[in-house]
């Protein structure tokens, strides 16, 4: 039992390395002109080990993407838990979301730029869960707003139409900065965002 759960330790510690390894270079590379000899250099391990944890250089980024997205979403759940009001988590989301984007531009304008040429096999499997993902961190957006409705700072809309449309500002921020060949910190446009987005939904009593 030992000796198992030892094996286990080494193949997640060794798994952790190589996408550690792999985020740097997809990064500093691209995806289509990086190869999994150069991975596998720069993780410290031989090539055909690699093959012993992800099926292909696809899987292999699909999979970093996929960690990328459980990582935001457990920073985003934690500050939704939290027991302020529904206004003030809202403004911390954002800021993470932003804070995290900016600290993985390099990764993540990688799909931009080149997320056509993917094989949709490769991408319709890692979007299914990303999606399902998304989906469950929508649902407990709509429900902080609702907490919000309830206490009088949000008007009383659909408070799924109202995470949708959070999120819809937010990501289209997110993807003009992205391709932008402009230079410019994406924290700054947190309070266009709050502004945009809290001026169609604060209560007008509270405009004062």
């Amino acid at each position: 039992m030992e000796a198992t759960g030892r094996r286990e330790r080494e193949h997640l510690a060794h798994r952790g390395e190589i996408l550690r390894a792999a985020g740097k270079v997809f990064a500093a590379r691209g995806f289509f002109q990086t190869t999994m000899s150069e991975i596998a250099r720069a993780a410290e391990f031989g090539t055909g080990s690699l093959y012993k944890y992800f099926k292909s250089k696809g899987d292999l980024y699909f999979t970093l993407i996929d960690e990328k997205t459980d990582e935001i979403n457990r920073l985003v759940k934690a500050e939704l838990s939290r027991k302020t009001s529904a206004i003030e988590r809202i403004k911390k989301v954002l800021i993470l979301e932003l804070e995290f984007m900016e600290q993985n531009r390099d990764f993540f304008r990688i799909y931009t730029s080149e997320g056509s040429r993917f094989e949709w096999s490769i991408k319709d499997d890692c979007g299914k869960k990303i999606h399902d993902k998304m989906v469950d961190y929508i649902h407990l957006l709509a429900q902080v707003l609702k907490e919000g409705m309830k206490a009088g700072e949000l008007k009383p809309l659909d408070p799924l139409d109202l995470a949708h449309a959070f999120e819809g500002i937010v990501h289209s921020f997110i993807f003009e900065w992205l391709i932008s060949q402009e230079s410019y910190p994406l924290i700054s446009k947190a309070e266009t965002i709050l502004d945009i987005f809290l001026k169609g939904a604060e209560k007008k009593e509270r405009r004062k």
